[in-house]
């Protein structure tokens, strides 16, 4: 563990999360699903723009921006996106600012995480398809050079992939530090992974032992396992580690995408309604949601005994709640509140 934090902290970064984490036992949730122990790590709780795991890559992420010089940030993403939110809110507090380049048209109704991004000030602007999207981003580039700032294009830094490999694998040595002050050790790790924070937990599988690691992606945009393999392996290289992930080491679940990206599900909406109204813990239908129905699918056909330990780590992703808001509005949409799953 010691040897991991060491070659952590040789990597530049900059203090921008609440860490470590809390880690809060589920007892009513795994109760409702008839075991096994169940925990959560609240990584919803980083501390800026309501939190969330990308809090944590951007420490690593800026710090290689900051290390160009830059202070415009630029960056690709979807209109929903919690990725967007969390880093106008980082900049904010570096002093940066931000540029989103959104795919999709403008919204009639402004609400969730874009509701968010125009709060923290983001100049946020519109692309109708990914190669406008580069497009306009090219040329936010060199406006802001033309006008004597210094952009960075996000996307493009190899410390995007390698920044959630890296925050991952010191979150999953909190996670273990934390339950071994209480006698215990994980069995499995569950997540929302599209590759790269699932990298990062996978290398420290390798590197500690003893407990498995269930990414569950909400897209079907990648092959998660050599995705996963290669930014673990361009990892432990940029930290000096002396190992090898291939794609069979990353078990990724990629039953829960249902209708596609961005599109809830109906065990997704299930899985919500559970931790809120057993827990008190609030989802996202979108991605956090989707890896918990994917987690309690698992528990439901039996995967795990009554005293085992599973890790659910929540990575953020709150706003979306917001967009979604006739998802709970609505009864019939899931559980009332008593009712059992």
């Amino acid at each position: 563990m010691q040897a991991i934090r060491t070659a952590i902290s040789r990597i530049p970064r900059v203090g921008l999360a609440c860490l470590p984490t809390p880690l809060q036992e589920a007892k009513r949730l795994s109760d409702a699903l008839g075991g096994p122990r169940i925990f959560v790590k609240r990584d919803d709780l980083t501390g800026v723009a309501f939190g969330g795991n990308k809090t944590r890559n951007l420490e690593f992420r800026l710090a290689a921006a900051k290390a160009s010089g830059a202070d415009v940030i630029v960056m690709e993403l979807d209109q929903q996106s919690n990725s967007a939110r969390q880093t106008v809110g980082c900049c904010n507090r570096l002093g940066m600012d931000t540029i989103l380049i959104l795919e999709g048209s403008e919204p009639e109704e402004i609400q969730g995480n874009l509701l968010v991004d125009y709060l923290l000030g983001a100049d946020v602007r519109f692309a109708h398809s990914r190669a406008e999207q580069a497009r306009m981003s090219r040329d936010a580039v060199a406006a802001a050079r033309a006008a004597g700032r210094t952009p960075c294009l996000l996307n493009d830094i190899p410390m995007f992939d390698e920044g959630s490999a890296i925050a991952y694998l010191e979150s999953t040595c909190e996670i273990i530090e934390t339950l071994s002050t209480q006698g215990l050790s994980p069995d499995c790790l569950y997540m929302s992974s599209s590759g790269k924070g699932q990298a990062g937990q996978v290398l420290a599988q390798q590197l500690l032992g003893g407990f498995r690691v269930c990414g569950i992606t909400a897209t079907d945009e990648f092959d998660i396992p050599p995705r996963g393999a290669e930014i673990a392996n361009r990892t432990a290289q940029t930290l000096g580690l002396d190992l090898e992930v291939t794609p069979e080491d990353i078990v990724n679940d990629t039953g829960h995408v249902c209708a596609g990206y961005g599109i809830p599900s109906n065990a997704g909406n299930e899985a919500v309604l559970l931790f809120a109204r057993t827990e008190g813990i609030v989802l996202d239908p979108v991605y956090t949601g989707k890896a918990a129905a994917g987690m309690i699918d698992h528990i439901r056909r039996g995967d795990f005994g009554r005293d085992e330990v599973v890790v659910f780590v929540h990575t953020g992703g709150t706003p979306a709640i917001f967009t979604h808001n006739h998802l709970w509005l609505d009864r019939r949409a899931g559980l009332k509140k008593g009712d059992q799953p």
